[in-house]
C-alpha cells in the first residue's frame, strides 16, 4: 500500500486501566480504529528539573491521516499527563486489506 493509507500515533499512560479508558473512549469516537497497549515498559526523562524513572504502559493508535489531526486534539485534552507525549509515526507500507478494514471500521455508521 502506499504511504499515508494508515496513521499510526504512540503515547504513554501510567497504568493499562488509564490506557484502555482512552482507548476505548477514542475507538468509540470513531477517531481510531485500533489500539495496541504494550507494557510494562521502563520510561526515564527529566521532570522539573528531576531525573525520574517509572513505568508506564505504551499505547499505539491506528487512525486514517484525515483523523491524525483532531485524534491528537481530542487526546491532548483528556490524557491524563500534563504535558503527554503524542507522537506520529510515519507508516510508509501498510497491507492493502488492513487499510481497507481501518477505513470501513471509521466510516461505519
Amino acid at each position: 500500500m502506499k504511504m499515508s493509507q494508515v496513521s499510526l500515533l504512540y503515547t504513554t499512560f501510567a497504568s493499562d486501566a488509564e490506557a484502555l479508558r482512552v482507548s476505548q473512549e477514542l475507538v468509540k469516537k470513531r477517531l481510531i480504529f485500533c489500539a495496541n497497549i504494550l507494557g510494562p515498559i521502563k520510561s526515564v526523562f527529566t521532570w522539573q528539573e528531576k531525573l525520574e524513572e517509572t513505568s508506564e504502559v505504551g499505547v499505539f493508535l491506528k487512525t486514517l491521516p484525515e483523523k491524525v489531526e483532531k485524534t491528537i486534539h481530542y487526546l491532548e485534552k483528556i490524557h491524563p499527563y500534563e504535558i503527554p507525549a503524542i507522537l506520529e509515526i510515519p507508516i510508509t507500507h501498510a497491507n492493502e486489506a488492513f487499510c481497507i478494514w481501518g477505513r470501513e471500521s471509521l466510516e461505519a455508521i
